[in-house]
């Protein structure tokens, strides 16, 4: 079985504070979080956590993350450190941002900030993280940080029956040569974040692609 969640930040005594978190202490969200991950997922699932697992020292988070059931597969977030630190902390995979097939047959792409509904036209949903005041759904997004979902994973069963909006309408065009890059964007503010990572990553590879660069 498949689970989706995002946004743990444990060991992140602030996010209490920032987010209205329901706990008294940094050890009691920690202790929430993880029982409540383990009430829902057996050994043999999958969790997708799609970015922002803790804060601090990864030899501190490292038992807690280990407690958590299932094969846990992570897309990193902002917060998060090296692929090799987080396989090290307890992720059997860790992916930049991934592609998956749902159960009913849709393309689905997992990345941390949500991007323009223009940017991933050949998916027919994101699943992010990073908004922690929501909205749950954004045109074709669908967000599923701790604190939108009572800090709990949700099985893939729930994200497939939900109603997605139409695509948001939004611009993104990109001209890139040897020394310039040209952007034309007109694109909501909840996605300006995930659109300049998207660009960093989209012109690195095609400049680190290009030998006579």
């Amino acid at each position: 079985m498949n689970w989706f969640t995002s946004d743990l930040h444990l060991n992140h005594d602030n996010i209490r504070g920032y987010c209205n978190r329901p706990f008294s202490s940094t050890e009691e969200m920690n202790e929430g979080i993880i029982g409540r991950w383990n009430e829902r997922v057996s050994t043999g699932d999958t969790v997708y956590v799609v970015g922002d697992v803790f804060l601090g020292k990864p030899e501190n988070a490292s038992s807690l993350v280990k407690r958590l059931k299932g094969n846990k597969i992570l897309i990193l977030g902002n917060h998060d450190r090296s692929r090799k630190t987080m396989i090290e902390t307890g992720f059997e995979e860790v992916w930049q941002r991934k592609n998956l097939t749902l159960s009913d047959g849709r393309r689905a792409l997992l990345n941390h900030k949500p991007l323009p509904d223009s940017v991933i036209t050949h998916f027919d949903v994101q699943i992010h993280g990073h908004r922690h005041a929501g909205p749950i759904i954004s045109g074709k997004k669908v967000n599923v940080c701790v604190d939108l979902w009572d800090y709990r994973p949700i099985p893939e069963s729930e994200i497939v029956n939900l109603t997605l909006g139409e695509p948001r309408p939004d611009h993104v065009s990109v001209e890139i040569s040897e020394t310039l890059v040209k952007v034309t964007a007109s694109v909501r503010k909840d996605d300006y974040e995930g659109l300049i990572d998207h660009l960093q990553s989209y012109t690195r590879r095609i400049w680190d692609n290009n030998n006579d660069i």
